[in-house]
């Protein structure tokens, strides 16, 4: 999809991310840069972090503590910057962000005396942060506000931080995950309800059974490691990459910081690889005899993600169907979008999404005669697709086209898939890593070359020696458990944890699909660990 196209980073310890990188808050080893500066430095490196939020020296001159920083290949990205020299001293802080090549400051506390925190203090801080940042951006450099849950006090029919937000004309906001949470507010919905205000994010986790307050106060020691906690990591993480948020800067203030930081990027990393689905077009056969006990099965077999395969609910009421995926835990996160529907009414495509509230709709199949595909009818599904793409963007539902093969037929010294993908404005693709494999092409080859076009997979082995086609068709017996066809799984799904897959949908069409699919879950299981 080009109008959302952005570059992908790949922290050395293998997080992949979107248009955002995750660094660290040097606030978080205070106490080990007391001791030891250059040996702290070190094992920020040794985690594979580039991207601090600092600003101070640690007793060192600025052209030593830089020396430091770029032998540990550190980039502040970020400078904190005290309110009173943002209200008095703004030149200084301009100077300070600018010795480090820093593009964001950050202001984190705004002083007032004994936790009075009113409308009278939310404006005044709103006044000296507009005026300061409206100085900052004449420097290139972007203001932003860290909460720390005194703003989150009643204010006519929200709260004063709505004050903040609603008035934010010249800075923007850094969510503090943690005192978000803390103050009695919830991250994830404020990132919807202000999608332009944050620009920056400090994840931080809260010990469970701990309670907050608005005092922007709370033992250190509550931090746990990111996932552990009662803080919503994973959907504010989620939404953040939605929104575009350059920089989420891990903060852990224990004394466990050393220990725990490990584990908490490891954790993060976990977040990005693609979940594991189901494709239940695969289990066709099954469902119309036993809808309930096929869900059960599904559920047994550990799956919960699935994409509808274009057979409606089997005979049963919406509601009625509805309620069986839920019983057993299972959702529909991608639902069919047949060329006709695409063509001659999305709207019904967009109600169908919305029923499930899933996040994407496919296409499987562009329409033509016999065997005969060429860039007329390629233009022609550009057309249908990015006309239904874009009404389908403005509901929140992304539309995804999946290959079958007959599309990589020569065309003006590429194929005509690639002609698609450059073309393909308001919509993305799903690979079958199959019918990719099927006609001669390299899967790894095709997500290495357009990295940002592929949102969802489909994962499907090929039976040894079976010759492939440009037709889109083959004979669905050859389908085996994943790892022992012809198919080399194992590095694709490598290589799409490095992509900004969503799900990796497991597909089987054989006859064979019952007993194939739990080993091929397994076998998939065991790669991503």
């Amino acid at each position: 999809m080009k109008q959302v196209l952005t570059l992908v980073g790949i922290l050395a310890f293998v997080i992949p991310v979107s248009a955002q990188e995750v660094g660290l808050q040097l606030y978080s080893l205070r106490n080990q840069f007391k001791e030891d500066v250059p040996g702290t430095l070190k094992i920020i490196k040794g985690w594979g972090i580039t991207k601090i939020e600092g600003g101070g020296t640690y007793g060192l001159s600025l052209e030593d503590f830089k020396k430091m920083l770029a032998e540990n290949n550190l980039d502040v990205v970020s400078v904190g910057a005290g309110f009173g020299d943002l209200e008095n001293n703004v030149d200084k802080v301009i100077e300070n962000a600018k010795n480090f090549d820093a593009k964001y400051v950050m202001c984190a506390w705004v002083p007032h005396d004994d936790n009075k925190w009113d409308l009278e203090e939310t404006e005044h801080a709103t006044k000296v942060f507009n005026e300061a940042g409206k100085k900052l951006k004449e420097h290139g450099l972007i203001l932003a506000y860290h909460p720390h849950g005194y703003e989150f006090r009643p204010w006519k029919d929200g709260t004063l931080f709505d004050y903040m937000a609603q008035n934010a004309t010249d800075y923007t906001f850094e969510l503090d995950v943690f005192w978000a949470h803390h103050g009695g507010a919830d991250p994830l919905a404020l990132m919807k309800k202000y999608p332009d205000k944050f620009t920056l994010m400090h994840l931080k986790d809260m010990e469970h059974g701990i309670e907050g307050n608005n005092t922007g106060h709370e033992d250190v020691e509550t931090n746990v490691i990111l996932g552990q906690g009662q803080v919503d990591i994973a959907g504010t993480v989620a939404e953040a990459k939605k929104l575009g948020i350059e920089y989420m800067f891990i903060e852990d203030e224990s004394s466990r910081v050393v220990e725990q930081v490990p584990p908490s990027l490891e954790y993060l990393r976990s977040l990005d690889e693609p979940e594991i689905g189901l494709q239940i077009y695969s289990l066709r056969n099954v469902f119309p005899t036993d809808v309930s006990g096929t869900f059960a099965k599904i559920k047994s077999w550990g799956i919960h993600n699935l994409e509808d395969g274009n057979d409606g609910t089997y005979g049963y009421a919406m509601e009625k169907y509805k309620a069986m995926l839920a019983k057993n835990d299972l959702k529909i996160v991608s639902v069919s979008a047949p060329f006709e529907e695409l063509q001659n009414s999305p709207e019904t495509v967009i109600e169908r999404a919305k029923e499930y509230g899933a996040k994407y709709a496919v296409c499987f199949w562009i329409p033509h005669k016999d065997t005969i595909f060429t860039i007329k009818e390629t233009k022609l599904a550009l057309d249908v697709f990015n006309k239904a793409g874009k009404k389908l963007e403005e509901e929140g539902i992304t539309l995804a086209y999946h290959p079958h093969g007959y599309e990589f037929r020569p065309y003006e010294g590429e194929l005509l898939l690639d002609y698609m993908v450059k073309n393909s404005d308001y919509f993305d693709f799903e690979m079958d890593v199959y019918w990719f494999a099927h006609p001669g092409e390299d899967p790894i080859a095709w997500l290495r070359k357009y990295p940002q076009e592929f949102k969802l997979m489909h994962i499907k082995d090929c039976e040894k020696g079976v010759k492939g086609n440009q037709n889109g068709k083959s004979d669905v017996e050859t389908n085996v458990v994943l790892g022992t066809g012809q198919i080399d799984i194992e590095a694709i799904v490598e290589e799409a944890k490095k992509m900004d897959i969503d799900y990796i949908f497991i597909e089987d069409e054989s006859s064979r699909s019952e007993e194939q699919i739990p080993e091929s879950f397994d076998y998939l299981k065991d790669l991503k660990n």
